[in-house]
């Protein structure tokens, strides 16, 4: 039983550890400037801030033009580089 769990959370730590820095790696520019687009400052912050989002989506929140978002996805960027 001890070696059945031990062998479930490494697993489970691998898959996670996997998928990491890929969040958001969906998105587009267009989901965040396109003509319809009506994504929130606080939205793009949460993005932002998270420290597995893609380094693509970063960059694309790095020139955004609340001051606050570009400065956190440029932080970010350094800290995942």
């Amino acid at each position: 039983m001890k070696k059945l769990l031990t062998t479930l959370l490494l697993t489970i730590i691998y898959i996670s550890t996997a998928n990491a820095g890929d969040r958001f790696s969906d998105l587009t520019y267009d989901y965040f400037y396109g003509k319809n687009s009506n994504v929130s400052l606080d939205v793009k912050r949460v993005i932002a801030n998270d420290k597995d989002t893609s380094l693509d989506i970063l960059k694309i929140l790095a020139s955004d033009s609340d001051l606050t978002i570009s400065s956190i996805a440029k932080e970010n960027l350094k800290n995942n580089l």
